[in-house]
């Protein structure tokens, strides 16, 4: 009697259909310069991926278009920054911040939303962004966490463009004004 065994491989599909969890939301605030660590993994096979830490957040992407997706995303929170101040003044937040992975697979659909709040004691209004992409809202509070956000971003997507198989279909800078989104082109 002849015993065969069947080799699973890991991807994001299987992983979430076999969770016993899910989060389905979260949010990442930022404030201040970013720092980040890029890598890469299996280049230029079928299952390359460029990862991205962010502080306490680890970010996978599994294919140039979904680098491209979230750095498209981001980026469109530029029309909102004439509300934001250069830097944040803001205390750091009490709770710290979550340690989450996100998997990337594919581009997100996205809003960047201006938003304000009254404080407390009525004196101050503080304002921010929400840039919504799928599971993940990002709070931009200043300036410079949306510069060096899109730079590190920017690194990303430069980087998936020459590792992952699908880097020639989007290698589009969405940070460039000549830039025209993928989701205006499919119309």
């Amino acid at each position: 009697m002849t015993n065969t065994t069947k080799t699973r491989t890991a991807n994001p599909a299987t992983l979430a259909a076999n969770a016993p969890g899910l989060v389905a939301h979260t949010f990442i605030r930022l404030r201040g310069p970013q720092t980040g660590t890029v890598d890469v993994y299996d280049a230029r096979t079928p299952h390359a991926r460029v990862t991205m830490r962010l502080g306490t957040v680890l970010m996978t992407f599994w294919s140039a278009s979904a680098a491209q997706g979230v750095l498209e995303a981001i980026s469109a929170a530029r029309a909102t920054l004439v509300h934001l101040p250069p830097t944040s003044a803001t205390a750091p937040d009490p709770y710290g911040q979550p340690a989450i992975a996100v998997e990337w697979t594919n581009r997100p659909q996205y809003a960047a939303v201006p938003q304000s709040r009254v404080l407390e004691d009525r004196r101050r209004t503080v304002k921010w962004t929400d840039v919504h992409t799928g599971p993940l809202t990002w709070q931009l509070l200043d300036h410079v966490a949306f510069n060096t956000l899109v730079g590190l971003l920017g690194e990303v997507h430069r980087v998936a463009v020459a590792v992952c198989l699908d880097g020639d279909d989007h290698r589009a800078d969405p940070t460039c004004d000549t830039y025209v989104p993928v989701s205006a082109t499919a119309r």
